[in-house]
């Protein structure tokens, strides 16, 4: 038996079986066991049930009231652990735990001590208070749904009680809290009761789902840590920003840049109005300093300090040490932005995206927070607004080349229309190349269209980045644009175009492609959007004779697609130890239906602290049973869950042969994926993973035509 074989017996060995506990109701020695502590005595005044919200943008770092909720269960139930807060954009499918607004309480049925705490904490929950409030203190949480056992409880279908729940993952080694935006921002009654209510923040509200159902979340969690203020003699506290009672009226606003100045309190008010109902994003850019000294910088959501590296959650007051200052609001609302490159902070291009409702008419305010005073700040934050309720088949920006996340266009573009960009200008990286969209050169080569430098062939193009339906980072994509006059290969005049489809109505974000640093780039590009209407051939002043057939020549038959070879089956040894994926012998053609069909399983790191993996789940030495949840680090150049077996640089959605839960805990474990291929060429596959050099073991893949 191989070494990896008899590890992978001993995690089997070890998994806990989970005994299937019927009832939600609290047992006999339930009442005995500890509930939390209320930190405040509270007035019969509370916050109605909190309506279903689901994910609608991607901010996984932890808001400041799910990390205290987690930590208030954690230090009530010792022998409960985190199964995490936060989980990657990049991971299929919609949960509040992209939001931070979601947390995974380890736990087990299988344990008579953690049956006990669940039914405890349950039970104080939903009881009534003394004031005949119902269900008190999920109301005062901000607590949206629970689920536990294939049960789930949703305060916005409260009277229905625990109803059944049907999800793939059972939840029975955890309880999934999500909570509402005010509950996640820790602006609900039970931590504020003196400022309550206070505003829960501009969210949309879809229509309620009939049954939500978030899949486990990674173990990474991000606690807010709280940088006081180093001064003595703090000054009188700056108040949160609120809306005015009142917006001034103004002409629509269509597209804006917004120079908000961080040295007034009021902030900067927008030229144009805001209108009801319309939904604008939001793009910030740019940092600050939010007092004398040089080391203190802020942007839109992240803030850094003499002795503290960037960060989404930081206090200046020793007095309000559970408060998040220096983030940008709008019209009274903290925008709990998304950062372009997929992280908490984008400590590279400072730039993040949010997609605000307007729930009221009229030019809005935009300001930070410095809860110590405006007097001291310095510099701008550059926010360029955009009605996304309008399309516009014309538009023209510049995109400055030291703009690390680009600059996105100035409206949208209709989706299932075609248009045509054309990119001019150069730019230089400060190292020694200049390029423009399509080519680059040095001072010892000349122009090249597949430039090779240190980092590779063909970079330093201009990049063309679309939005997803869950995301606001730009999925970047080599637009290999042509020379608009010449038949060469780089333009002399250096400008290029290209006919864009877009797939769906939205903006488009471009940005030229350093491998290296943006700060030193100098130059810019102009970008111009029109709409693409094909030419029509030029009709002939006389038409041309039908030749006759000659009889002699029998015509070539047309091939019958039905008769095309199909794919062979074929079969794969996937390395984990090997950074450079592995391709099939086979070229397909889009559109070709495969199954493909995994097996095995591999050590991604062999150490006393092992962890295992199989195509979809893992287990680890502390926690030895097989789960979907992921261990989350850098691949392919993002953030990612490793682990997975990847196809084409894509992370699927492996399902277990027999069709059962997430995980195929058995020998085989085997997993399947019907795939339609989406472009022409081989399949490559690679487990995504961070590190290689410790791994162990390999897994087998199998193509074969569907």
């Amino acid at each position: 038996m191989s070494d990896i074989r008899r590890l992978l017996v001993r995690v089997l060995a070890a998994t806990v079986a989970c005994t299937l506990v019927a009832g939600l109701t609290v047992g006999s020695g339930a009442a005995s066991a500890k509930v939390p502590r209320t930190p405040h005595r509270y007035t019969a005044k509370i916050e109605p049930l909190a309506p279903y919200v689901g994910q609608s943008i991607c901010s996984p770092g932890a808001k400041p009231g799910t990390a205290a909720f987690a930590t208030m269960l954690l230090r009530t139930y010792k022998s409960s652990r985190s199964l995490g807060i936060s989980r990657s954009c990049s991971v299929g499918g919609a949960s509040e735990h992209k939001e931070g607004r979601a947390f995974d309480w380890g736990v087990s049925v299988g344990s008579a001590q953690d049956r006990r705490s669940v039914q405890a904490l349950f039970r104080w929950l939903l009881k009534t208070d003394r004031h005949g409030n119902r269900y008190a203190m999920a109301r005062r949480l901000g607590i949206q749904y629970m689920i536990w056992n294939r049960r789930i409880w949703g305060a916005y279908a409260a009277s229905s009680g625990w109803r059944r729940y049907t999800g793939a993952n059972p939840h029975t080694d955890h309880v999934h809290f999500s909570l509402s935006w005010a509950g996640a921002r820790k602006k609900t009654s039970f931590w504020s009761p003196r400022r309550f209510p206070n505003g829960s923040g501009n969210v949309p509200q879809p229509p309620r789902p009939t049954e939500p159902e978030p899949r486990s979340s990674g173990p990474r969690q991000d606690h807010p840590d709280p940088q006081p203020d180093s001064r003595t003699k703090q000054p009188r506290a700056v108040p949160e920003p609120r809306a005015p009672r009142t917006l001034t009226a103004g002409p629509a606003l269509v597209h804006e840049r917004v120079a908000v100045r961080t040295d007034r309190r009021a902030g900067t008010l927008t030229r144009g109005a805001l209108a009801e109902g319309h939904r604008y994003l939001v793009e910030v850019a740019g940092t600050y300093r939010y007092d004398r000294r040089t080391a203190s910088r802020a942007d839109a959501e992240c803030s850094a300090a003499a002795r503290s590296g960037w960060q989404r959650t930081r206090s200046l007051r020793t007095d309000q040490w559970d408060a998040d200052h220096l983030d940008l609001y709008v019209d009274g609302h903290d925008l709990y932005a998304q950062a372009d490159d997929d992280r908490d902070c984008d400590t590279g291009g400072h730039t993040y995206r949010w997609v605000y409702q307007a729930d009221r008419d009229g030019r809005v305010p935009l300001t930070v927070w410095d809860a110590n005073g405006h007097a001291d700040n310095a510099g701008t934050l550059a926010v360029r607004i955009t009605d996304l309720g309008r399309s516009r088949s014309t538009m023209a920006w510049t995109v400055p080349a030291k703009a690390k996340a680009g600059v996105t266009s100035p409206g949208q573009l209709t989706g299932g229309e075609d248009y045509r960009v054309t990119v001019r200008g150069t730019w230089t990286d400060g190292r020694g190349v200049t390029a423009d969209a399509e080519c680059a050169r040095t001072s010892r080569s000349s122009w090249d269209r597949r430039f090779e430098g240190e980092y590779g062939e063909d970079r330093f193009d201009v990049m063309l980045g679309t939005f997803g339906h869950d995301s606001l980072v730009p999925r970047l994509t080599d637009v290999g644009g042509e020379p608009a006059e010449s038949g060469a290969s780089c333009a002399e005049d250096h400008v290029y175009t290209f006919v864009w489809r877009a797939d769906r109505t939205q903006p488009v974000n471009v940005r030229v492609d350093d491998p290296r640093s943006y700060a030193d780039n100098t130059g810019a590009l102009r970008v111009s959007v029109t709409p693409y209407v094909e030419r029509q051939p030029e009709p002939s002043p006389t038409p041309e004779p039908t030749p006759e057939p000659d009889p002699s020549e029998e015509p070539t038959p047309e091939p019958d697609p039905s008769e095309e070879p199909a794919p062979e089956p074929e079969s794969l040894r996937v390395d984990s130890r090997s950074p450079s994926a592995i391709r099939t012998a086979q070229e397909f053609a889009e559109g070709t239906e495969l199954r493909l069909t995994v097996t095995g399983a591999y050590l991604m790191r062999a150490s006393s602290d092992w962890i295992a993996a199989d195509a979809e789940c893992t287990a680890s030495a502390e926690e030895p049973w097989w789960r979907s949840t992921r261990f989350e680090g850098r691949f392919d150049g993002s953030w990612s869950p490793l682990g997975d077996l990847v196809v084409n640089r894509r992370l699927v959605s492996w399902e277990p042969a027999d069709g059962r839960g997430s995980c195929d805990g058995s020998d085989a474990h085997e997993y399947s994926l019907d795939l339609t291929v989406a472009e022409d060429g081989p399949l490559w596959f690679v487990v995504a993973d961070d590190y290689y050099d410790d791994n162990r073991g390999a897994l087998t893949v199998t193509v074969e035509p569907r």
